[in-house]
């Protein structure tokens, strides 16, 4: 039964880095699922993982959460977008989670963000479009922390059990 419970917490933390690039996989939640289930069902009674390891586990959760907003927001403006068009590659973030899963949180953002730039904005075609590209570099920035961060929470369940 342990190693059946040990394949179960092993492929939530594949299931978890698959939700990267697979948003309808709750990535973070896989991770916890993780953690909870060896804490509960593998560890021994009284020497589950220690308080540092929860602490630390819940800021990284929240800087999983945060990747994909904060990123937009800063590429978005490094390519010379408006601050709307930050807030639009946001909402199209959240927006294509939902509506176009797996594609939509990469194709909306870009998308909104080349119709502010240019029927909002005004920009020329080529500009709105460098601003879009921007987004789509944010995703794939998001995507390259969001792994890291993922890989640091494993690596240091395995330390921490």
């Amino acid at each position: 039964m342990e190693f059946i419970l040990w394949c179960i917490v092993i492929a939530l933390f594949f299931l978890s880095l698959a939700g990267v690039f697979l948003p309808f996989l709750p990535d973070t939640i896989l991770l916890w699922a993780g953690f909870l289930l060896y804490h509960f069902a593998l560890a021994d009674p009284g020497a589950g993982l220690p308080a540092a390891f929860w602490w630390g586990m819940a800021i990284f959760s929240i800087l999983l959460f945060a990747a994909d907003f904060l990123t937009n927001l800063y590429f978005v403006k490094k390519y010379g977008g408006s601050r709307l068009s930050s807030w639009g590659a946001v909402a199209g973030v959240i927006l294509g989670i939902f509506l176009f899963p797996p594609f939509g949180m990469i194709l909306l953002p870009f998308l909104i963000v080349i119709g502010i730039e240019m029927w909002v904005q005004k920009q020329p075609f080529e500009k709105a479009l460098k601003v879009g590209v921007g987004s789509l570099i944010a995703f794939l920035g998001s995507a390259v922390v969001k792994v890291a961060i993922q890989l640091l929470m494993i690596v240091w369940f395995f330390i921490a059990m």
